[in-house]
C-alpha cells in the first residue's frame, strides 16, 4: 500500500535528511517561480506534515504568493515546498534517495513553461493549477 511506503532523501551536502510516509501526487510545475528557483521546471510530491520527519537546518523563503521554498541552510539545495498552514508538505522529487512507487500525474502551469523545451510525455497538462490542486 503506497500510504505505508517510507521514502527518504537529503540535500547535496547531507546536512538535511528527511523521511516521509505516503508520498503521492508527483507533479511537474512549469510556473515562472519554480523555473527561476530551480533553473528548470520542478517535480514535487506531497504528504501530510504529521507523516514527515526532517533533521538539519532548513532556510525557508518566499516562493510565490503565500508559498515557501525550503532549502538546506548550509548548501542551499532546494528540498521542500509548502503553503504555511496547509496540512501537507511537498518534497522536491530530485532530493529523494529513491522514487520507487511514485509515478508522475501531470504538468501544472504549462501556460508559463519555458520556450526552450517541449512536453511530450503524454501526461495531462494544465494551463494553471490542476482541478483539485497539486
Amino acid at each position: 500500500m503506497a500510504d505505508s511506503v517510507q521514502h527518504s532523501g537529503r540535500c547535496l551536502c547531507g546536512t538535511v535528511n528527511y523521511r516521509a510516509l505516503g508520498l503521492r501526487d508527483v507533479w511537474f510545475c512549469h510556473c515562472t517561480q519554480c523555473r527561476k528557483v530551480t533553473g528548470h521546471y520542478l517535480a514535487a510530491c506531497r504528504t501530510e506534515r504529521e507523516r514527515f520527519d526532517i533533521s538539519g537546518a532548513i532556510s525557508w523563503s518566499g516562493h510565490s504568493g503565500t508559498s515557501q521554498l525550503g532549502r538546506c541552510a548550509r548548501c542551499a539545495s532546494p528540498l521542500f515546498w509548502q503553503q504555511p498552514g496547509s496540512p501537507t508538505l511537498s518534497v522536491l522529487a530530485g532530493s529523494l534517495d529513491h522514487a520507487a512507487g511514485l509515478d508522475p500525474l501531470g504538468h501544472a502551469f504549462v501556460g508559463e513553461k519555458g520556450d526552450y523545451y517541449a512536453i511530450a510525455d503524454g501526461l495531462p497538462q494544465f494551463t494553471g493549477t490542476p482541478t483539485g490542486g497539486f
